[in-house]
């Protein structure tokens, strides 16, 4: 694919402002250089007529477990829980990834250009959460950065994981008791890092070096702000709990799932949190999950609280991510707010808002051309393009 093209004559949903009807993008090194109607195409630049087509954002996933947990291969494809100890924040998703997941492929297929991936929910904090784009098979060319937020789990998964195991926690309280003991010895280690630092070597003698734990130093991201807690929470309880904990210690928080935060939206809109709600449309498997309904998205809209749309993939198919913004909106959410939910949401999850989410001059031309109206479940994704390089379909 040549560097520099432009797509013309579609119809434009850029999420940060209006559809575009008939307008046009110039890519150029993987980037949009332009968009609008009368944009400046230069002399000889390749021109592809997209006349009766649509082009929207690539969708991003906030939240799965593509490549940990394999699809079609049973216990040997699951890499996504280490549960062997309720506190594994050493623990890296992107080192389970395995890049020949057939999900992938179905990312593509749907117009999924970018995926947050994480550990499963067995441990109180599960480890560190990867952002990849599928445009190879080679992780390293996938990849974008292999800590974007820290996984951790309320509730009924890892009460049942280590309550069967006979040790804790067995309970909701000792779930968070855990989650408060690990910050309050990354602060202690913190403490003694610093004073550590600051005495001076004994006079003839060199300094010896500060002995490095690993699992601390990633807690220590979370305390300073750096990165977030990614919070698996779906009742009510859980979910105050979590917001609860993060609070004491100052550390920034999403809340995973969030499968009852509708009934507390006055609550979240107060406290300022974002919410990635999913798997959507899908049975009621657990007790936790009785309370899910469609109509939670159009709740937390009126109350004002962003939220994003996840698969939890393979738990659901990832390909259903804009199905189920699609259905959000048969329930009443406005078409604007469904697709935010799956592009710029999704990107101010993952801290990246300035490159993923809109389309708009200078961010990542990560685009998908439809045969038809995005949100007329007849039409398809015809095109899927990564940083201006198709990776699923043709173009043209």
């Amino acid at each position: 694919m040549k560097k520099l093209f432009a797509l013309i004559n579609a119809r434009i949903f850029p999420v940060a402002g209006d559809i575009i009807e008939r307008g046009s993008i110039l890519v150029k090194d993987g980037r949009i250089a332009a968009i609008g109607v009368n944009i400046t195409i230069p002399k000889g630049v390749m021109k592809i007529d997209l006349a009766g087509r649509s082009i929207t954002p690539g969708f991003i996933d906030a939240h799965c477990h593509v490549g940990v947990f394999n699809e079609g291969v049973g216990e040997i494809g699951s890499d996504g829980n280490d549960a062997t100890s309720p506190v594994t924040p050493h623990i890296k998703a992107a080192d389970g990834i395995y890049t020949d997941d057939e999900a992938f492929i179905d990312a593509l297929a749907h117009g999924i250009t970018t995926l947050c991936i994480g550990p499963g929910s067995a441990n109180v904090i599960g480890g560190q959460m990867a952002v990849v784009k599928p445009r190879s098979n080679i992780l390293e060319e996938m990849l974008i950065t292999d800590y974007v937020g820290l996984k951790c789990a309320f509730g009924e998964n890892p009460k049942r994981v280590y309550g069967s195991k006979g040790t804790m926690p067995s309970t909701r309280m000792g779930v968070a008791a855990i989650m408060r003991k690990a910050f309050a010895d990354a602060q202690n280690y913190l403490a003694k890092k610093q004073a550590h630092e600051s005495a001076p070597a004994k006079e003839g003698e060199p300094k010896q070096p500060f002995a490095t734990e690993y699992e601390k130093e990633v807690l220590l991201e979370v305390l300073s702000g750096h990165k977030p807690l990614r919070a698996h929470a779906h009742r009510t309880d859980d979910i105050q709990t979590a917001i609860r904990v993060a609070g004491e210690f100052g550390v920034r928080i999403y809340i995973e799932h969030g499968t009852e935060a509708h009934k507390i939206a006055g609550y979240l809109a107060k406290k300022g949190v974002t919410v990635i709600i999913g798997p959507l449309y899908y049975s009621k498997t657990k007790v936790e999950l009785r309370d899910a309904s469609m109509e939670a998205s159009v709740i937390l809209e009126k109350a004002g609280v962003p939220f994003a749309i996840m698969t939890d993939a393979p738990v659901k198919k990832i390909g259903s991510l804009f199905d189920d913004a699609r259905l959000c909106v048969r329930y009443g959410l406005s078409k604007e707010t469904a697709l935010k939910a799956v592009t710029i949401n999704a990107a101010k999850v993952l801290g990246m808002e300035d490159r993923l989410g809109t389309l708009e001059p200078g961010k990542d031309a990560d685009l998908v051309i439809w045969e038809g109206d995005p949100f007329d479940y007849l039409s398809k994704v015809r095109t899927t393009l990564i940083e201006g390089k198709p990776v699923w379909g043709k173009l043209g």
